[in-house]
């Protein structure tokens, strides 16, 4: 039933363009705050939710005080209401709009890299990640995004038409036949892809330390970079001033061989990356999501195969 087109899915996708319509209607600064608002009230009504954000934070900063813990966990809701009202009024605005609100530094990385080498750019859970896409598209970077596909699939229709607004294309992991070969042919054009990196993969055989807890790490990252020999490129995006600023580091390489320890030390360091970003600016990742939904079975994982225990 997935996937599958429902009246209860028409009714939330009617909620979704009906908050879209009201954020339009207010300036930038205003809808950011509204959305804010929103996010904080939906903390208190989603109470076990929340405190489970709260939880994961003190256990990933064992220092922080619990009131410190509580301040993050506000601050990383409060963010995910203002991506949802960032994301709807920039994709409303023209090109040159959309780069007055968002600085882009270091774009010149992907201009180079793109129709040359390619390469794929390394984004995750953290300040705003959709806004990076839509600003980069607007400033001629054309690439493709491998994202999972939403159940309701006139929300997923939506995001999809908003995220491409300045062009792009979407791979699905969790519909395609086979997203892998389909990112392989397009990397193999010399083009981009940017790959949200995920620490809760339904199926994966990389279980990795994350902020010292077993998590499930989707390594086609590593995977796609080794096989094809292409670099990696770090997006960290923060807010400076009143705009997100989009920072695109210096490329990772990758090993030149490819062997199973190969990725995991590959997994190992691209995971490392954004693990330092969240120790500098917690507040800014999206622990609503839990990370650690198999933290048992690589728990256990861990202890068939101690070799592996890299922290």
């Amino acid at each position: 039933m997935r996937f599958q087109k429902s009246p209860s899915y028409f009714i939330q996708y009617a909620g979704l363009k009906t908050a879209c319509f009201c954020l339009r209607l207010l300036p930038y600064r205003a809808a950011c705050a509204l959305g804010r608002f929103c996010t904080t009230a939906a903390a208190a009504v989603m109470s076990k939710r929340f405190e489970r954000s709260v939880q994961d934070i003190q256990r990933a900063f064992p220092d922080m005080s619990p009131a410190q813990a509580r301040r993050a966990a506000k601050d990383s809701w409060r963010n995910m209401g203002q991506i949802l009202a960032e994301f709807i009024k920039l994709s409303s605005y023209p090109r040159e709009k959309v780069l007055r609100f968002v600085e882009l530094r270091g774009i010149d990385k992907l201009h180079r890299a793109q129709d040359n080498t390619g390469g794929i750019i390394h984004i995750g859970h953290f300040t705003n990640w959709e806004a990076f896409g839509l600003a980069a598209s607007a400033d001629g970077i054309f690439s493709a995004v491998m994202a999972q596909r939403v159940d309701n699939p006139y929300v997923d229709e939506e995001t999809n038409r908003l995220r491409h607004t300045f062009g792009g294309q979407t791979f699905y992991s969790n519909h395609d036949a086979n997203p892998f070969f389909a990112c392989v042919r397009w990397l193999k054009k010399g083009k981009l892809i940017g790959i949200l990196t995920d620490q809760n993969v339904v199926a994966s055989e990389i279980f990795m330390h994350f902020f010292g807890r077993p998590a499930a790490i989707s390594p086609i990252t590593a995977l796609l970079s080794i096989r094809l020999q292409v670099p990696v490129f770090p997006v960290e995006v923060t807010r400076e001033n009143g705009k997100l600023v989009c920072t695109v580091h210096d490329p990772v390489l990758p090993p030149k061989e490819y062997s199973q320890d190969n990725i995991r030390l590959f997994v190992r360091r691209l995971t490392d990356i954004y693990e330092d970003w969240i120790r500098k600016n917690p507040g800014n990742w999206l622990w609503a999501h839990n990370r650690w939904k198999r933290e048992a079975e690589g728990a256990k994982w861990f202890a068939e195969h101690p070799e592996c225990t890299i922290k």
